[in-house]
């Protein structure tokens, strides 16, 4: 299903593209004013998607949350070619089965890392100084300046990364504006490079866990990722101490976190969580909501209009130059 990359793709001159989540309507206008077809339809998750996918054949998929498994793939061939991640991470696409049907994905790297890290600090600026819990206070009609007066401060404590890609190291230049001290575990990492945005290395993720105020995971979600923050890093974090996650959820034991909040007093900060609903609106029940410790936001860490305008802007190149040459730019698989 998949021609040599040597083709001359002449027939792919003028593309169909399937954009199925949110996307800057400046690009899908410029896509469009370069010849190819733009379908979009926000609605299509799940077996709608495969349908979708079924009745328009397009020869490149666009997504951001959206998951895409084999039966959308499937629903593709053989005209789907590609598949764009608008963001970073491709764990909710079936990244191995695609490369066995011959078709690439391809993810847009960095373009949301200022989001997110702005999100990461918010929540750790939400939790430091109570911010919610005095807006909920105040809406029910109560005033409790006392309750609110003993929030630490963030000046002079230690921030703990775990991951330090583009979005830690954003986070870390943050946090240094802060007078924050930032320590890093990252396998990947060099100590000098690591030292060379501000931070000091560690060696393991339990000195993260064990030597931070506040921490903030930034790595991929998968097997190898799955359930590190778990019942020895909550036991090796300093009573009281800050945990955000704007990662994956699968990074994150979440039975293990809430036992935290209640034997180590520790906060939290997450903007995902297990069984996420795959639609925008709707009713939704998870354990975190009766933790007042755990602040959640709906999974937003990208979702600003600059990271929205940056994402469509390399996910435009990326199409126009599919168009142009065949070629695929920033593939995964």
């Amino acid at each position: 299903h998949f021609p040599p990359e040597n083709n001359s793709f002449s027939s792919f001159i003028m593309a169909k593209i399937l954009i199925v989540d949110q996307f800057s309507q400046e690009a899908q206008e410029q896509i469009r004013a370069a010849g190819h077809t733009v379908v979009y339809d926000t609605a299509a998750k799940g077996a709608k998607l495969t349908e979708k996918i079924a009745a328009e054949k397009p020869a490149v998929l666009v997504v951001r949350s959206t998951k895409v498994e084999a039966a959308q793939l499937d629903a593709g061939l053989p005209e789907l070619r590609m598949v764009i991640r608008a963001g970073s991470g491709v764990d909710t696409i079936d990244v191995a089965g695609a490369k066995t049907r011959g078709i690439k994905v391809c993810n847009c790297p960095g373009k949301n890392a200022v989001a997110v890290a702005e999100l990461a600090f918010g929540l750790m600026m939400a939790i430091d100084r109570r911010i919610v819990e005095n807006v909920v206070q105040f809406r029910a009609g109560q005033w409790n300046k006392e309750a609110f007066t003993e929030c630490r401060g963030l000046k002079g404590r230690t921030l703990g990364l775990v991951g330090c890609g583009n979005i830690g190291k954003e986070i870390a230049k943050r946090a240094i504006a802060f007078d924050m001290h930032v320590i890093v575990y990252d396998p990947f990492l060099q100590p000098a490079q690591i030292e060379a945005i501000g931070a000091r290395a560690v060696p393991a993720i339990l000195d993260v866990a064990a030597n931070a105020d506040v921490i903030s995971i930034h790595v991929p979600g998968g097997a190898a990722t799955k359930k590190i923050v778990g019942e020895a890093f909550f036991a090796a974090m300093r009573p009281g101490s800050y945990l955000i996650n704007t990662s994956r959820s699968s990074v994150v034991d979440e039975a293990a976190l809430i036992n935290a909040v209640h034997t180590k007093g520790i906060w939290a900060g997450v903007d995902v969580m297990d069984n996420e609903p795959q639609v925008k609106k709707g009713p939704f029940q998870h354990p975190f909501a009766a933790e007042e410790h755990i602040m959640v936001t709906h999974h937003i860490g990208a979702s600003t209009r600059q990271a929205e305008e940056a994402i469509g802007e390399e996910a435009l190149r990326m199409v126009l130059h599919f168009g142009q040459t065949g070629e695929m730019l920033n593939p995964v698989n």
